[in-house]
């Protein structure tokens, strides 16, 4: 069904001008330097331990010590930090996020978004990652986004990892769809020719999937619309390319769609929405809930993860049923930017629109939350590794604090508060990096961390109340987030008046 629902603007963009915008760069990279954190509680979040009065030394974006209470630590040249009442925790990835970038808005299909001076800074892109870490996300997966877009956020990766850019380590994903109208229930007149960017034979899915593996992709999208064949040929190719599958459910019903038995004898390695599973339930069986068992138990007989983004559906929901965009928590709403203003509102936001109201199945929205969130909980109890994410820049999720309505979400279904730090964290990069460590707090990890100023495990809504965060090694303390967005929001008071200032504006 969010397949349906999504229409994540802000298109595709174009790799020579995310390149051309990149070589204007020339901000020298940061060290990552040596932090010892004292007398701090750790949180490993692999495990259910609690490790109080710990020292944490940090050294070239590594975890190299945790010293026990009272240990002396040879941290020659290090930068205390004082963690006596304070707690570090892995930090947060989404792993389901849609990024605005300036390649998107250069290929925006808005006039007014497309046009916009955004300079040769990458300021736009700097606000963006600064919102994540400011949330404390030290990671996030991209799940798809037009050519131009992916081209900038892969040069953003780069930029990151380097430390010429603050923001947190990036997962790039390539969304692989066909045409919908190869996998229309009601044939189609023409369906078009098959090609890489849009495959509808087996042959053109597995190239699309090379393709992606020498550009540099991280993993891969399989998204609905691709029949069958096409289909088991993105997973089949994914899986000998060392690439990992997150995304969409094929579709079923038409003469080419694959049926439920095939779609899990052929699984990604993650499920995208629960609402992919509820699209399911929904088809077979009207969400009857017999279908709550025989979903989960197929999810977990293949050891398939799944990111819930419960969140996600409720935001629709609340779009259906109240005809506005939910509130956004606490000063947030300060924080989204003008040109995700223009995609939350009429007309571009479809979900406030008149033929979102009208389509098939409306009318069961409200109860497919309910039956995705009682599914997620089935998943849990199963063991199935579950990941936080949000399907931010949805109408309504701004990034980086919808990871943490995300947590509560989970948190609300039943999961113990160390449960949820590990779907933060832990689940998400043993599904995206696995060789990349285990993203808890220990010794020889990164050093992507965060550090709260109450405890997380006596009440999760204390993940909110960040001192500061450590990202690729380098300490942020919350004030200087702060600074710097605060810095850039002349940048954006300047993107607003351009806007205001192009002819498609409408008077106010």
């Amino acid at each position: 069904m969010i397949a349906y629902l999504l229409a994540l603007t802000l298109g595709a963009t174009n790799p020579a001008g995310a390149t051309a915008a990149g070589a204007a760069d020339t901000a020298p990279a940061q060290a990552a330097g040596t932090w010892l954190v004292s007398d701090v509680t750790v949180i490993p979040a692999d495990t259910d331990e609690v490790l109080p009065h710990r020292s944490v030394l940090i050294r070239d974006g590594r975890i190299v010590r945790i010293l026990a209470p009272g240990a002396k630590a040879k941290a020659h040249g290090a930068t205390t930090i004082d963690g006596r009442g304070k707690y570090l925790v892995p930090g947060f990835v989404d792993a389901h996020v849609h990024l605005a970038n300036e390649g998107a808005i250069r290929d925006s299909k808005d006039p007014r978004i497309s046009t916009i001076d955004l300079g040769s800074a990458h300021r736009y892109d700097r606000q963006v990652m600064l919102g994540l870490l400011k949330a404390g996300v030290t990671g996030a997966a991209n799940l798809g986004g037009g050519a131009r877009s992916d081209e900038d956020l892969l040069w953003l990766r780069e930029e990151i990892a380097a430390g010429r850019i603050a923001g947190p380590q990036l997962y790039v994903g390539k969304r692989i769809n066909g045409p919908r109208a190869a996998v229309s229930v009601q044939p189609a007149a023409t369906v078009p020719a098959s090609k890489p960017e849009a495959p509808t034979t087996a042959a053109d899915g597995a190239a699309a999937v090379r393709q992606a593996r020498e550009r540099g992709y991280d993993f891969i999208k399989p998204y609905q619309f691709l029949n069958r064949e096409t289909y088991r040929a993105v997973v089949d190719e994914a899986g000998r390319q060392g690439m990992i599958t997150s995304g969409h459910l094929p579709e079923l019903g038409c003469a080419s769609c694959a049926d439920r038995a095939f779609a899990f004898a052929h699984p990604m390695d993650n499920i995208a929405h629960s609402e992919e599973l509820t699209r399911y339930a929904r088809i077979g069986s009207d969400l009857a809930p017999r279908d709550l068992d025989a979903l989960a138990d197929a999810v977990a007989e293949r050891k398939i993860a799944v990111t819930p983004t419960l969140v996600t559906l409720k935001t629709i929901v609340g779009m259906y049923v109240q005809r506005a965009v939910p509130p956004v928590p606490g000063d947030w709403a300060a924080r989204v930017d003008p040109v995700t203003r223009i995609d939350w509102a009429p007309p571009a936001n479809r979900y406030l629109s008149q033929a979102f109201r009208d389509q098939d199945g409306a009318d069961t929205f409200s109860a497919g939350y309910d039956f995705a969130r009682v599914l997620t909980r089935q998943l849990w109890k199963r063991g199935v590794p579950l990941t936080v994410g949000t399907d931010a820049s949805l109408p309504g999720l701004v990034f980086g604090v919808s990871v943490q309505q995300e947590m509560i979400e989970l948190r609300e279904i039943g999961l113990r508060p160390i449960e949820v730090l590990r779907a933060a964290s832990i689940n998400a990069h043993r599904l995206f990096d696995p060789k990349g460590g285990s993203g808890a707090v220990r010794e020889g990890e990164r050093a992507n961390l965060v550090l709260l100023d109450a405890d997380p495990l006596a009440d999760l809504h204390n993940v909110a109340k960040i001192a500061g965060v450590f990202a690729q090694g380098r300490w942020l303390p919350m004030a200087e987030i702060d600074r710097r967005l605060d810095e850039g929001r002349a940048f954006e008071q300047a993107l607003s008046r351009q806007i205001q200032a192009h002819p498609a504006h409408p008077a106010d």
